[in-house]
């Protein structure tokens, strides 16, 4: 009855030498002071020597606990590393070439495609030399040519087979290089788009440019001049970064569409219509975050706006209050810049691409498709 309840062996004393491995008979807690506080609280008082006493001293940190503030020390220098990978810069030390600045640039990572991307694929074509275009032009028919163009107005021309041509004879198409006149005294393009009556532009000044025919002329030149719509609802100072136009190909209309994504306002693309000679805004489609610092701007017929990032994702606004819809980026397209997008007519998402194939080659476009 002395023991009671408790046996012999549920009672440890601190003399013992055979104990459990998980006993602890004490566990007191422990102070954790700066290397900053250590010094000049009890520097002075312990002979200078406050860093060796004993409450003080990191053997006393338990393994867990040092580990953490250690990892804590690293967060500042991971949020930089991020930051810089994302950014997509690449630093290189003294004495690596350029060439292996520019390998380890290729190596960042980029953004993975959503889960069940759709494969893709490249529509073998010839491009001129040194040619960097950044905006897609898709046309109102299927027979249309796709065209290219750089922000300062060159531009190339691809007749597309047909699919049961492709499918017979691998064979590479030819891009007709030509130019755009009169487009140098309104600054960089920063948008295109293909009507019934040719090829509209609007530039990041605002200004609105006609270039008449459905294709360029067999001299190369491709003349432009000032539309006839009014001019487009810049406030004083602002730039555009993106743009688009769109008008109802079964009449013609002369009330057309644009939507524009100013500098100051990157998150937002406004839509106006033109009405009796002035534009009037008639609504508003958020950008989505993570498209880059200039995604592009496209319109699907006159009720779809198709936002395209530089990941390669395509987003699709129903301008009427539709469900929206996304195009994931092509899985496996890595290491190449997406630039633009347009819609074909039956309704497939063609995609304009930067890639080079190795550290050493210049930057070539491609068109790429789902597979």
């Amino acid at each position: 009855t002395k023991y009671r309840s408790w046996g012999p062996e549920k009672i440890h004393l601190s003399s013992m030498d055979a104990l459990p491995s998980d006993y602890r008979l004490f566990a007191a807690s422990t102070a954790h002071y700066t290397e900053d506080e250590t010094a000049d609280s009890h520097g002075d008082a312990h002979g200078g020597t406050g860093s060796h006493h004993r409450r003080l001293n990191k053997a006393n940190l338990s393994q867990e606990s040092a580990a953490f503030e250690e990892l804590l020390k690293l967060v500042p220098a991971l949020g930089e590393l991020a930051d810089k990978i994302h950014g997509g810069e690449a630093y290189r030390a003294a004495g690596d070439s350029a060439a292996q600045a520019i390998s380890a640039s290729l190596a960042l990572p980029s953004a993975q495609p959503g889960f069940m991307a759709p494969g893709f694929k490249v529509q073998g074509v010839a491009w001129p030399s040194l040619f960097e275009p950044r905006h897609l032009v898709c046309g109102p028919r299927a027979d249309s040519p796709i065209i290219a163009l750089t922000p300062r107005g060159v531009g190339a021309l691809v007749r597309m087979m047909s699919s049961q041509t492709a499918d017979s004879a691998e064979q590479k198409l030819h891009a007709e290089p030509f130019a755009l006149e009169g487009l140098g005294e309104w600054g960089p393009l920063a948008g295109a788009a293909r009507t019934q009556h040719g090829l509209q532009l609007l530039t990041t000044m605002g200004k609105l440019l006609h270039c008449s025919g459905h294709e360029a002329p067999a001299s190369g030149v491709w003349p432009c001049q000032e539309s006839q719509h009014p001019p487009l609802p810049m406030p004083s100072g602002s730039e555009l970064v993106s743009a688009a136009f769109t008008e109802d190909a079964s009449t013609a209309s002369a009330n057309p569409l644009v939507a524009l994504v100013f500098k100051n306002m990157p998150e937002i693309a406004a839509l106006y219509r033109a009405v009796a000679g002035s534009w009037h805004p008639v609504g508003e489609v958020h950008v989505p975050p993570g498209l880059g610092s200039r995604p592009s701007l496209g319109f699907d017929g006159v009720e779809h706006l198709l936002v395209a990032g530089a990941a390669g994702e395509v987003h699709r606004r129903h301008l009427a209050g539709g469900v929206p819809a996304l195009h994931p980026a092509p899985a496996g397209a890595n290491a190449r810049e997406f630039r633009s997008a347009c819609a074909l007519p039956e309704g497939q998402i063609m995609r304009l691409t930067l890639q080079r194939m190795d550290a050493s080659a210049p930057w070539g476009p491609e068109l790429i498709s789902s597979a």
